[in-house]
């Protein structure tokens, strides 16, 4: 397969003319404004404005994804499954619940550690689904299944893949952790292809090399996997693409010098290797008529390093991780953008009515990407939830919401929110 890289990485000239000026022709929002627990109002950017947030009289809408992710690792929204009857259970108890919530999309993780959540012939059946990589379900495949039983009860299934984690800390070496892999498994068959990261807690990361075209190739090959045996509505990576703790220097150096002709600078070249998987993907998916997304993290780019970025001053995917999301969309890469926004209204350095408002502003400039918005209830609570989904409902460039995860939704403390917001099913799209 020829993968030849793509031009240097730029920040779109014609991406909105003064972006952070634009905030100025939002829509004025009719309602009230928030207030902290001590009866302060709250501060529309942070530590960077003083202005107050105005929350919005909450808007219905007859068309809006109401999408939620379920993780397999860890087994933190999926339960270890000893057979196919356990896993269909199971499967039919998670339906029933989104349901009862009005959701219509399943985001459902079918990769997380260079497995497979399903009956795969290039990657491991998932320890995470049985217990121990390798070991399936007998001839049962849960992704045909799960497909299949959200077809019937109205719900839209995305295939979530981590693209390139091998895990996301372990306190083994590398060579003692890619022993523990069934001998399937890429990472174990090609150690070569896996880059070790220390992280701040002490422990090592993980991950395929995003710089050597086999990496490349075979994720785009998992990609083809997937869509040749089930008719998912979407395949989703998330936010992990270089890791979030520094990579050592030099530790890519190798593949830098082997696999840069156009003699990019390292960020440059980081940023084009992200870019070119996005791209191939992007034209895997669109050829079988399969949309394609990611979840970047929900900061491009601070507006004090770049004059179009947004009111915050948090870590940014653009320079930190190589995930420059605007050059995706200005490329037309993905047919939907879901930010993960998982900061509450009051946070200093990332509020999320800022960020927000300044995705609506990017999603106005690139109407063809659809923009849903990620939340995260578990991190700040219902109230929040409630505030959040009621501030987007007045922005017509928000075309949906995607909660994470599942797991938050259990338990009926999200219940009444869910019932305030989404009171009646609505189609996705």
């Amino acid at each position: 397969m020829n993968l030849p890289f793509p031009a240097a990485n730029f920040a779109p000239k014609a991406l909105i003319s003064v972006l952070f000026g634009a905030l100025l022709c939002l829509p004025a929002l009719q309602g009230e404004i928030l207030k902290d627990s001590r009866g302060r109002p709250v501060r529309y950017g942070g530590n960077l404005s003083a202005a107050p947030v105005n929350l919005p009289v909450l808007k219905f809408r007859r068309v809006q994804t109401r999408a939620v992710w379920c993780s397999v690792v860890y087994n933190l929204d999926f339960p270890r499954c000893t057979d196919a009857a356990k896993f269909k259970r199971a499967f039919a108890d998670m339906l029933a619940q989104l349901k009862r919530h009005n959701c219509n999309v399943l985001i459902f993780q079918l990769r997380a550690n260079c497995d497979a959540s399903y009956l795969s012939r290039i990657n491991p059946f998932s320890r995470w689904v049985t217990g121990r990589e390798g070991q399936t379900l007998g001839p049962f495949d849960p992704l045909v299944h799960m497909v299949r039983e959200c077809r019937r009860t109205g719900i839209e299934f995305y295939a979530w893949l981590n693209p390139y984690r091998v895990t996301g800390a372990t306190y083994l070496s590398k060579n003692a952790y890619l022993a523990t892999l069934s001998p399937m498994n890429i990472a174990r068959r090609r150690p070569d292809l896996v880059l070790a990261s220390p992280t701040r807690s002490g422990r090592l990361a993980l991950q395929l090399d995003p710089g050597r075209p086999e990496v490349i190739r075979h994720i785009l090959s998992t990609v083809q996997e997937i869509l040749s045996r089930a008719p998912v509505s979407g395949i989703v990576f998330d936010d992990y693409f270089y890791p979030y703790d520094p990579l050592l220097p030099g530790t890519d150096r190798a593949s830098f010098l082997r696999f840069n002709p156009r003699r990019l600078s390292l960020e440059d070249w980081r940023r084009s290797n992200v870019n070119l998987l996005l791209r191939e993907c992007s034209r895997l998916c669109r050829s079988r008529r399969v949309r394609f997304g990611v979840s970047p993290f929900g900061i491009w780019a601070n507006s004090k390093r770049f004059r179009s970025g947004s009111l915050t001053q948090g870590m940014e995917s653009r320079q930190d991780i190589f995930a420059d999301t605007l050059y995706w969309l200005h490329q037309n890469y993905l047919d939907f953008v879901i930010p993960q926004v998982y900061w509450p209204f009051d946070h200093p350095k990332a509020p999320y009515a800022a960020i927000t408002d300044w995705w609506v502003l990017v999603a106005r400039r690139y109407p063809r990407t659809a923009l849903w918005i990620g939340h995260s209830p578990g991190l700040w609570g219902p109230a929040e939830l409630a505030n959040q989904l009621r501030y987007n409902s007045v922005h017509p460039e928000i075309r949906g919401e995607a909660i994470f995860a599942l797991r938050h939704l259990k338990g009926g403390k999200y219940t009444s929110v869910l019932k305030q917001c989404w009171p009646v099913p609505v189609r996705s799209r």
